[in-house]
């Protein structure tokens, strides 16, 4: 059984097309299905309502598809119409904001050269033209120049991920994915904080005007967390008086097209939004010990939020949606450790500009993080001379836990630790790798 259906771009104020006045905020999208001929021979359509963009239209399409049984003949399926459908599939088993990358990288990159094509004639050579023009010229803002390799990479993971699955379903006998090389990786020089720098970026954490930054960037030294869990922590994690703190959520940046209930996400013409998921990977729901300074610092923090809280009259706890995938959205109110002047919450792209402003002193210290890996070399070949602070630190970052809580700034989270060349690891980022000074090589 077929289906076909259409989607419709009308304006809601009744604006003329020759006058060419309209905007996002005043189109919407409309999709229609088309459902098998009734009994009578005659043509039966499905209205689906109406959605600020054509993304979330398309996927409401999708879905309808889907929820009426109706598939698409396999010898005529086209790229894009298995796209459709293999997003809608992804949505109960990946993160949201993993769903709304991998629809970002299809439709920017993928679906305008291969999406009219049909899916069992595609071949590794279509493949390879793809990732070819995306190297000269795949950028989107016209500027000269092709994409990075790492970003042909990720275009690349997620199109042999989606052909994987069609060879799953037995729509196609190949991945044609798989024999199609993406450029590879330049080499890349990681050079991490040594004491100097830390020094310095705790300096200008402890006179930073901001009220979160200061003790946001003393925690992350402390823990190496992801940037979206510092986010996402709540007071009700930290036990000042134990000196621990455990993980269990992440603050993120979704679009509320790819949520379940797409029906009703986003109808007011928001793109994107903070909502709050699970942890990353099941190593982050740990038990951490914290230094004395850091839980020094966020008691302080702890009292002048308390402060501008009531001065300013606003809510002690915070509104958000908890995402997970396969379930639809919950509201929760969260009492978090970082929130802004007003109030709300920390974006976590916010959080990351903010920390590369403050630690530009601490990166420039000794020419690192210019571009100069002379510099750079220069800087490790010195005998490290830390300054009288942080002389006694490193014991207390490594100092004996108990045997079920895991010591602050663990291995695998990019903590700040000495070493025979220096200092190794970094702070706690948002890609969880931690931040550190790295310069191509």
């Amino acid at each position: 059984m077929s289906s076909r259906g259409s989607l419709q771009r009308k304006c809601v104020k009744g604006h003329p097309k020759a006058y060419d006045k309209c905007s996002s905020r005043c189109i919407r999208w409309y999709p229609r299905l088309e459902l098998p001929r009734g009994p009578d021979g005659r043509r039966r359509f499905e209205a689906l309502g109406g959605y600020p963009t054509r993304t979330q239209a398309e996927a409401a399409l999708a879905l309808a598809r889907h929820a009426h049984g109706l598939t698409l003949d396999p010898a005529k399926l086209t790229v894009n119409q298995y796209l459709d459908r293999w997003l809608a599939h992804i949505r109960a088993s990946l993160r949201a904001r993993t769903v709304a990358r991998y629809a970002a990288l299809l439709r920017d990159h993928v679906r305008p050269d291969i999406g009219a094509r049909p899916l069992k004639q595609l071949s590794p050579l279509d493949v390879q033209a793809v990732y070819d023009r995306l190297a000269v010229g795949g950028r989107r803002d016209g500027k000269p120049g092709g994409l990075a390799p790492q970003h042909i990479l990720a275009v690349h993971r997620c199109l042999h991920r989606a052909l994987a699955q069609a060879v799953t379903w037995r729509l196609v006998a190949h991945n044609a994915a798989t024999h199609a090389t993406p450029p590879p990786l330049p080499a890349r020089t990681v050079v991490a904080l040594v004491p100097e720098q830390v020094a310095l970026l705790l300096h200008a954490a402890d006179h930073s005007p901001s009220p979160w930054l200061g003790p946001w960037t003393v925690l992350a030294a402390a823990a190496g967390a992801r940037n979206g869990e510092l986010c996402a922590l709540e007071w009700a994690d930290l036990d000042l008086d134990a000196g621990t703190v455990r993980f269990r959520q992440a603050l993120t940046i979704i679009d509320p097209a790819v949520l379940p209930n797409t029906a009703t996400a986003g109808d007011d013409g928001r793109r994107k939004e903070l909502a709050v998921g699970p942890l990353k990977s099941a190593a982050s729901n740990a038990i951490l010990t914290l230094p004395p300074f850091a839980v020094q610092a966020l008691r302080r923090h702890r009292h002048r939020q308390l402060r501008l809280r009531l001065a300013l009259g606003q809510p002690a706890t915070v509104g958000l949606r908890w995402v997970e995938p396969g379930r639809p959205p919950r509201p929760l109110q969260l009492d978090l450790v970082f929130r802004t002047e007003r109030g709300t919450p920390v974006n976590p792209n916010h959080a990351s500009r903010a920390f590369a402003r403050l630690s530009a002193p601490a990166a420039a210290c000794a020419g690192v993080g210019d571009g100069s890996r002379k510099g750079a070399g220069q800087h490790h070949r010195r005998p490290a001379a830390p300054c009288r602070r942080w002389r006694a630190r490193p014991a207390r970052l490594h100092s004996p836990a108990p045997p079920d809580r895991a010591p602050a700034g663990r291995a695998d989270r990019g903590h700040l630790r000495p070493s025979s060349a220096g200092w190794t690891g970094g702070v706690g980022s948002a890609s969880g790798k931690g931040i550190r000074n790295s310069n191509p090589a």
